[in-house]
């Protein structure tokens, strides 16, 4: 067996720049980071094949003299830490001390700087660790540091790295983050001699993320903004509204202390807030700013800082669950207040419908100023047969009585009596105007502002959706009995998730019971849920409350009873929209009582509306 030694300081540096200096990028963080924290307003970013021929960064902070900028290349010094207690709490950002001393050991490296009032700076060169030289140079006030053939001395290292475009762009979406996370800071990179991204300071975010991101996406946005003074927690920044999401988690962006950060809490968070507003599969876009105690998180979890922990994660989870979602809510209530603009508002001429309506005048004043009925039935015997065509006659009529229909489903007394006096108010008569039926799957209807085209199964999901919501938020539900109990078998860790919330799901109309060492019956479950779709949705439930936590007081603001209304209109999906038991004509009422009528469920449109300007471009 070999002896054991103490490696020399240079492989240790070696060793230690694995860890922090992992490819070009993390050289480039490091070297921004400081800049950063040498208070700079301007940063200036050079880089030559993906950075491995070259990185230079450039800023006018407060600079170094020359015993400090020599000792900044030995191991574990920092102006940033004096005990160990000082890692609770943490306001600077390359608070490490391995980070220059692993570049220069890795690299050609070259150091100037000069402070304030000085009148000469310090030129620094190492090679792969090695002091080359040390001497007076010209410059501004400010660092400039060179790195140039990285991982010359690591030749395995280097081999692993991934193409100049791959290494290229890491460093572009990195730079971007800064420029986001510190918009009082000009930010210039240069490419191979070409300028890429030149962004002088904003005083407000959404400038700089049309400089930095996209030009057009700042309108899509919406503005988040709590705080939380007892807690100690603030975010702030940019939102995505319901209409504006993407295929993957790229742009769901998250700066904790200014610091860009992955972390899972956050991301569950603002997903579950938007959970049943967009569809399964695509995610929200989100530039957000969390403001905490720095003795709550810990930064130092990963060598190269990108991860954090919070002290108290169901706290900031749902501080910014609620806060997304109130956004939201207000968002909802604006688009409802303009969808029902009353056509007195609109002094000119009415258009006329495209589609001819053969209603008598008596029938429609009728029609307007009736209430909505305690039962709304369309029999497919009601339905045409034939082609729907502009001059057809509507064949949907109201039916006060009981439906007894064999096709009928029952959910206009649960939509009615969830929605109908939602707050106590009584319902308003909506002022979209039915015209006619196509492809027995969408209505069309007139309204001030132009055509409306509606989705009449994605209309029916959100009510229904939104009405099993009211009832298990008010335990108004119903429970079926199991002549047959389900078992189901658990691992130690989803049994004592199920154990923990067995109270909370027997108040929300389930009866399971255990049943020896991680096995349980489930003696009853709720009406909506079908008998051979239970076993797997609890156990779906169990993975979902590991993961995310306990259930929330409010239902709208907790995936678990997100993911049991959409259980819940699965068996609805397949229905033909002729059997269900609602007018088109009052549809839009009960739409336009939900609090989210713009999407259904699964976060899918449910109508598209074209504006009278619009149409008269097009065919004028």
């Amino acid at each position: 067996m070999s002896q054991i030694k103490i490696l020399s300081d240079r492989v240790a540096n070696q060793i230690a720049a694995g860890e922090v200096i992992e490819r070009p990028v993390a050289a480039v963080k490091e070297l921004v980071e400081n800049s950063i924290d040498a208070k700079a307003d301007r940063i200036t970013i050079e880089i030559k094949n993906g950075g491995k021929s070259l990185i230079k960064i450039t800023d006018n902070g407060s600079g170094m003299s020359e015993d400090q900028a020599l000792l900044s290349l030995e191991r574990h010094a920092t102006s940033k830490l004096r005990q160990a207690n000082d890692l609770n709490e943490i306001y600077t950002f390359g608070f490490r001390g391995e980070a220059l001393p692993s570049v220069a050991s890795i690299s050609q490296f070259i150091l100037k700087t000069r402070t304030e009032g000085s009148i000469e700076g310090t030129e620094i060169r190492v090679n792969s660790g090695k002091l080359i030289d040390k001497k007076v140079c010209g410059m501004p006030q400010g660092t400039s540091i060179e790195v140039s053939h990285l991982f010359n001395s690591v030749p395995a290292r280097r081999k692993f790295l991934k193409s100049d475009a791959t290494e290229t762009a890491h460093i572009h979406f990195t730079v971007r983050l800064f420029a986001l996370a510190h918009p009082n800071i000009a930010f210039e990179l240069i490419d191979s001699g070409r300028v890429v991204l030149k962004s002088p300071s904003c005083a407000r975010l959404a400038d700089r993320i049309s400089e930095v991101w996209n030009r057009n996406i700042s309108k899509d946005l919406l503005q988040i903004s709590a705080n939380n003074e007892a807690d100690k927690i603030e975010i702030s920044g940019l939102s995505s509204k319901i209409g504006t999401d993407r295929s993957t988690r790229r742009e769901l962006i998250f700066f904790v202390n200014n610091r860009p950060v992955d972390n899972k809490t956050l991301s569950y968070a603002v997903l579950d807030a938007y959970a049943g507003r967009i569809p399964k599969g695509r995610f929200p876009v989100a530039f957000l700013f969390l403001k905490v105690d720095p003795s709550a998180i810990d930064v130092n979890v990963h060598p190269t800082k990108r991860e954090i922990r919070f002290r108290d994660e169901a706290k900031v989870r749902n501080f910014i669950l609620n806060t997304i979602h109130s956004a939201l809510e207000k968002l909802n209530s604006k688009v409802i207040q303009a969808q029902s603009t009353d056509i007195k508002d609109f002094p000119g001429a009415i258009p006329a419908p495209i589609f001819k309506n053969h209603r008598t005048e008596k029938e429609s004043k009728t029609t307007e100023n009736d209430q909505a009925p305690e039962t709304l039935v369309i029999h497919p015997d009601h339905i045409s047969k034939e082609p729907v065509t502009p001059t057809d006659d509507f064949r949907y009529k109201t039916n006060k009585k009981k439906a007894s229909h064999v096709n009928e489903i029952a959910i206009s007394d649960t939509a009615h009596a969830g929605l109908e006096n939602k707050e106590g108010d009584s319902p308003e008569h909506f002022n979209w105007k039915f015209i006619t039926e196509m492809k027995k799957k969408y209505a069309v209807y007139n309204t001030p502002n132009g055509l409306v085209v509606l989705n009449i199964l994605r209309a029916m999901q959100r009510i229904r959706y939104e009405t099993i919501l009211k009832q298990l938020g008010q335990h108004t539900h119903k429970i079926q009995d199991l002549i047959i109990p389900i078992k189901i078998e658990l691992e130690p860790l989803g049994t004592s998730t199920l154990e923990a919330h067995l109270n909370d799901l027997s108040t929300h109309g389930f009866a399971i019971e255990s049943f020896g060492k991680n096995y349980f019956r489930i003696l009853g479950i709720p009406d909506w849920l079908k008998i051979e779709n239970a076993e797997q949705f609890i156990k779906d439930l169990i993975d979902q409350l590991r993961t995310r936590g306990a259930f929330s007081k409010n239902p709208n603001q907790e995936i678990s009873w997100e993911n049991i209304a959409q259980v819940a209109i699965q068996n609805y999906h397949f229905n033909k929209p002729d059997q269900n038991s609602m007018t088109l004509e009052h549809l839009p009422d009960l739409l336009f009582k939900c609090t989210d009528p713009l999407v259904n469920p699964l976060g899918k449109s449910i109508f598209l509306e074209l504006d009278w300007n619009e149409i008269e471009k097009r065919i004028s």
